[in-house]
């Protein structure tokens, strides 16, 4: 039938059937009229078993169909399939005996309208973009004139060639570290990286250039596989990615500490040109020479001004004792005029000054007359002092009270608190009590009392 699958069954038989006979009568039409179909449709209920086989419905907006993409097929694909994306299936339908479900068993599938791996690469960069792989503040800097550089690429290539030469041209004292390794096909990545490992253990190189020449987007795919990015990643080394030409970008160039567009321009930036140092030292040199002249002859410009303006020593010294020599005679001069000034001024004080002994005699004749005039006034006032002690003595014996003892009566005072006696209400049974009489003092004790 054009176009058209035939199932039509046939049976010798004309009796009923099994459902087995009737699942492998349908089996064996579809093998026998449907071979392999690319299929485009859109992933859905995406799920991955245990097993590693792939479970998956392809559908379009009128039907769906179940597929199964079994583990070998499952490892060869370079993108991740997810749930809305649209991709062409190669694969078989077959009847899944057990339940008697039509499958597709996909053996290929690639993503619709861009290549698998370009989508690949797309999902590997955005994941590890998101880790922090790719953070510019982690990245390292170059050592300036490394002794020991590490390569990594394949064994004989154009691309090793190429560095060598060009590193060896450039510093002919330079040591190379090379760590050959599969840069395409099947193992390459596992390869690349385990070189990575290798040179990180040996630790000698002081930076790592890992890469190789051009090629197409599948030929580099190594250079895009996560492992060969960790490898990187993880280098203790610093790294320069040199893979392809200058237009391919591979996810190691991403996680690298440094980029080369080609790996002859890795080697151009990993090392100097020795006969470059060399000119641009003389050249610094002569720089250095021209400068150091210039400022040596400034200082010696100025080491002769100042010599110029500075006088001898002996010069100082003459000016100094001539300078001394008139602050002496200056001195000299003010200090006589200042002694004739004084002389005259005591001259003029001895005349105004009167004889010795004509102050002597005037002292005398005033102290006699002031002396006799004193002992007359002495003699009244001690008179007039003693009128007036007479008198007072007599007033005072008047009152003294010895005068009243004298006329028989006496003063008692209390023992107890020492005070005169003046009431008897002061005084208790039995205080002993001091009696002064005229002449002489009797002791007593209180045997009574009226009040």
């Amino acid at each position: 039938m054009d176009g058209q699958l035939d199932l039509s069954m046939r049976s010798r038989r004309s009796g009923p059937i099994s459902v087995s006979d009737l699942v492998r009568m349908v089996r064996d039409a579809l093998d026998a009229n449907l071979g392999e179909h690319w299929v485009v449709g859109e992933i859905s209920n995406a799920r991955l078993a245990p097993s590693n086989h792939f479970y998956f419905t392809l559908k379009d907006s009128r039907s769906a169909i179940n597929v199964v993409m079994f583990k070998s097929a499952f490892n060869r694909m370079r993108f991740k399939a997810v749930d809305g994306m649209e991709v062409i299936v190669r694969g078989r339908v077959q009847i899944f005996e057990q339940r008697g479900a039509l499958q597709l068993y996909a053996e290929e599938m690639e993503p619709r309208g861009v290549g698998a791996l370009q989508v690949a690469f797309e999902q590997l960069k955005r994941r590890l973009e998101a880790e922090g792989l790719f953070d510019r503040a982690r990245k390292r800097a170059m050592p300036y004139l490394p002794r020991r550089i590490g390569i990594v690429t394949a064994r004989g290539g154009a691309g090793l060639r190429d560095m060598l030469r060009i590193l060896f041209d450039r510093f002919p004292n330079l040591q190379v570290i090379f760590r050959p390794a599969k840069v395409q096909g099947d193992g390459s990545a596992q390869e690349i990286a385990d070189a990575i490992a290798d040179l990180n253990r040996d630790g000698r190189a002081e930076v790592l250039i890992v890469g190789r020449g051009g090629g197409s987007l599948e030929d580099l795919w190594a250079f895009n596989e996560e492992i060969v990015a960790r490898a990187i990643f993880r280098s203790a080394i610093p790294v320069i990615s040199a893979v392809g030409h200058e237009v391919d970008y591979t996810i190691a160039d991403f996680v690298a500490d440094l980029r080369a567009p080609t790996p002859t321009a890795a080697a151009q930036m990993v090392v100097p040109s020795l006969v470059e140092l060399t000119e641009r030292v003389a050249s610094l040199g002569a720089s250095l020479a021209s400068v150091m002249q210039r400022e040596l002859s400034g200082r010696r410009e100025s080491v002769d001004d100042l010599a110029a303006r500075i006088r001898h020593p002996g010069v100082a010294i003459a000016g100094a004792r001539e300078r001394v020599a008139e602050i002496e005679g200056e001195l000299a001069d003010a200090v006589s005029s200042r002694i004739a000034e004084r002389r005259r001024s005591v001259r003029e004080l001895r005349l105004r000054l009167r004889s010795p002994d004509a102050m002597v005699r005037e002292m005398r004749l005033a102290t006699s007359r002031l002396g006799n005039s004193l002992v007359h006034g002495t003699r009244s006032a001690l008179e007039g002092m003693r009128r007036q002690l007479g008198a007072l003595a007599g007033r005072l014996d008047a009152l003294s009270p010895l005068k009243v003892l004298d006329r028989g009566y006496a003063v008692v005072i209390n023992k107890t608190d020492s005070r005169a006696v003046l009431d008897a209400a002061t005084v208790k049974l039995d205080d002993e009590l001091d009696i002064r009489l005229a002449r002489g003092r009797l002791g007593a004790r209180a045997i009574g009392r009226t009040i």
